[in-house]
């Protein structure tokens, strides 16, 4: 009782709100994306991010000196034609796009990406740099945080490809609020943390990577995070190389001993 006899009301765990309404009422800042929550945070990006995880998948990308690696593994489904569905996007012939979360939402991106691309080389007579498609898929997330009729995309996006005018590859990461960075390495999806600690240790000395060691690399993340289960994975693979500058991408299992 507080003084004066009146009985004290508890704040919602929903809303925050301290109304007379139930608690069970979710706060429209739950459900709208335009709305901030009292801790400052857009709750659907938070969601959408835990959408990218609840996938299932784990996917690691390593920049090497001339080379760029990016793997991912299938959940498994012995009833699924495994050509129907792929993470892995052929953008141009000099660049690709790995979705890692909601598989649709991949799909359309990769598909509104490659009109992108498109249009840029039909508008100014060559490819679009990496870099430049990285920040155009951050600012259409970006914008998907601005209309309460959209939600964001549940996936993070891998850019790698090698760079026309300055033939370097490079790695991009796109975020579903609308960030990207650069990366030597990364990682996305369930066991994001775990790879990134490891590819920090690993990447501590800034070594210069060879295309062996770039592949390397990115096989001993995945197998540190996914311990017993990697030899029964699926692995969707992305490279492409400063001496093979085409985006190649396969499918393939790791077998124990493989170099």
């Amino acid at each position: 009782m507080a003084d004066g006899g009146a009985v004290a009301v508890g704040v919602s765990g929903g809303g925050g709100s301290c109304s007379g309404r139930s608690s069970a009422a979710p706060a429209k800042y739950e459900r709208i994306v335009t709305l901030f929550s009292p801790e400052g945070r857009i709750r659907q990006l938070d969601y959408a991010c835990n959408a990218v995880k609840l996938a299932g998948t784990t996917s690691v990308g390593v920049r090497g000196a001339d080379c760029v690696y990016v793997v991912t593994h299938r959940k498994e489904d012995k009833l699924q034609d495994k050509t129907a569905i792929s993470h892995l996007f052929a953008i141009t012939e000099r660049m690709g796009l790995l979705a890692t979360g909601m598989p649709a939402d991949g799909r359309a991106l990769a598909h509104e990406a490659r009109n992108a691309a498109a249009e840029f080389r039909f508008q100014w007579g060559y490819e679009m740099p990496p870099r430049m498609l990285a920040q155009w898929i951050a600012d259409r997330a970006q914008i998907h945080t601005q209309h309460a009729k959209i939600r964001p995309y549940g996936v993070v996006s891998m850019i790698f490809g090698i760079d026309e005018e300055e033939g370097t590859p490079q790695l991009f990461t796109c975020d579903p609020a609308g960030q990207f960075f650069g990366h030597k390495a990364t990682g996305a999806g369930l066991k994001e943390k775990e790879v990134i600690n490891f590819l920090e240790e690993r990447m501590k000395s800034n070594p210069s990577l060879s295309s062996e060691s770039t592949f390397e690399l990115v096989k001993c993340a995945l197998e540190h995070v996914l311990w017993g289960d990697f030899y029964t994975q699926e692995y969707e693979i992305g490279v492409i190389s400063k001496e093979d500058p085409t985006v190649r991408l396969f499918s393939e299992k790791f077998v124990r001993g493989q170099s």
